[in-house]
């Protein structure tokens, strides 16, 4: 609930920035800004796996009985890692006298510090310090757009892009501090190459999963940004960031439950929740409807998109019970290797996918479906790689009459009758279909209003 509550405030302040940049600015420059973004997904390849390596060996343990000493030693090995392997980025950016890869270079560092706050408290459920480190630079993001988009009439997309790192800048600053108020960092700990060693060799292998995942879900970004015009990859990357409308809300899963797993291990509970994760992912994905009507009477010029904000809206549907519970106990039992070798086998297979489809179609919607494919083949090899929470004939059933009713949903014509018909469809499919973890669900939720 934590996590959701920052969610939400990250909600209304992505979705903000989400519709009022492609409106006001130029397609050219929206593609730009896009461009840097999809570059600084990757940031976290050069921490070589250090944040994850603290990840792994903090999860699950309380934050209070954290060693004040090793965390300061691990977090200012860390940093001044970081520092050193930005310069080098620098200094090659200024060889090349690229704009993009120069930011990058500044930007990479302080996200990566960032990165590290968030995986410690998600490792040790901290989430009210998450919820910090998730919301504050896209508030301050806002903020600047603001005033570039109204009072300065800005259109160069230097400006914008400059604004992402030095927002980055001011909230890594700030986290520092506030880490520095609970645990006196800086006066424990020192500089140790035991550190990065120990670190880095722990966490490399899941890191390389994790840039895999990221790779497997960007895969056909790279593919729009290549094979088509600036125009597509505008349109393409703005039905993309709309799936932050999403993930919003299958993030309190994806993050709370890998120390959940590394507490409880039991697989009837894990069962249970995978249940209740699969339903969630279903119901989040109805925010198609409005986004629909949002771009037919606001965002004309991007309502083009439609059709692929549908379609990468139903793949988080599958994400929702990947990343919630598969990726997680990955994670929790501590087989980053097996994770690794997947996610190198599935960006294979991801690629092929967008290859074969691209040829066929040669369109953007092509790649999208291919996107969808994917994740539907993903969820498929997990349910034969953890046989002991493999889901049951009616949720097989469940899935199938859902994608059915949401893509004939989306096929109506009516943005509002089509998300009333997949409500209605969705409602009855969870009681009949679903009945024991809707129930479960239900009562929780009353439970939760009569406590408070």
């Amino acid at each position: 609930m934590h996590i959701l509550a920052a969610n939400i405030l990250y909600l209304v302040v992505s979705v903000v920035n989400s519709f009022l940049l492609p409106k006001f600015l130029s397609i050219d420059t929206y593609a730009m800004i896009k461009t840097y973004t999809l570059y600084i997904g990757y940031a976290g390849f050069l921490s070589l796996g250090y944040a994850d390596g603290m990840y792994l060996k903090y999860g699950g343990v309380s934050f209070d009985q954290i060693d004040t000493t090793d965390l300061g030693s691990s977090y200012k090995s860390f940093a001044a890692f970081e520092c050193f392997v930005g310069l080098v980025c620098l200094i090659i950016s200024l060889y090349l006298h690229n704009y993009i890869l120069i930011v990058f270079s500044l930007g990479s560092v302080c996200i990566n510090l960032i990165g590290y706050y968030k995986n410690l408290y998600q490792a040790v459920g901290e989430f009210k310090l998450y919820g910090k480190a998730l919301n504050y630079q896209t508030m301050l993001m806002l903020a600047a757009n603001l005033l570039l988009l109204f009072l300065f009439k800005n259109d160069n997309y230097h400006a914008y892009i400059a604004i992402q790192v030095a927002s980055a800048f001011v909230v890594m600053v700030y986290l520092t501090v506030l880490m520095e108020k609970k645990k006196r960092l800086f006066r424990k700990g020192k500089v140790a190459a035991r550190q990065i060693k120990e670190n880095i060799s722990s966490g490399f292998v899941l890191m390389i999963g994790n840039f895999s995942s990221s790779l497997f879900t960007s895969l056909d970004r790279w593919f729009v940004k290549v094979l088509m015009t600036s125009t597509y990859f505008a349109w393409y990357s703005f039905a993309a960031s709309l799936e932050n409308i999403v993930t919003v809300f299958i993030t309190p899963i994806t993050i709370s439950l890998y120390n959940s797993f590394c507490k409880n291990k039991d697989h009837k509970y894990i069962y249970m929740i995978k249940q209740m994760t699969l339903l969630w992912g279903f119901f989040v994905i109805a925010a198609a409807f409005p986004v629909e009507f949002i771009l037919k009477y606001f965002l004309h010029k991007y309502y083009s998109a439609r059709k692929l904000v549908y379609i990468l809206f139903a793949a988080q549907a599958f994400y929702a019970v990947i990343k919630g519970i598969h990726v997680n106990l990955y994670k929790a039992e501590q087989k980053q290797k097996r994770y690794f070798v997947i996610m190198l086998a599935l960006t294979a297979v991801a690629f092929a996918s967008n290859v074969v489809f691209y040829y066929f179609a040669k369109t953007a919607e092509s790649l999208a479906w291919a996107t969808l494919f994917t994740a539907f083949l993903w969820f498929v090899f997990c349910e034969f790689e953890k046989p002991y929470i493999r889901f049951h004939l009616n949720e097989y059933i469940f899935i199938i009459i859902m994608l059915g009713a949401y893509f004939f949903s989306t096929s109506v014509g009516n943005v509002v009758a089509g998300g009333l018909i997949y409500f209605v469809v969705y409602v009855v499919a969870s009681l009949t279909l679903m009945r024991k973890p809707t129930k479960y669900l239900l009562e929780r939720v009353l439970h939760k209003k009569q406590s408070a």
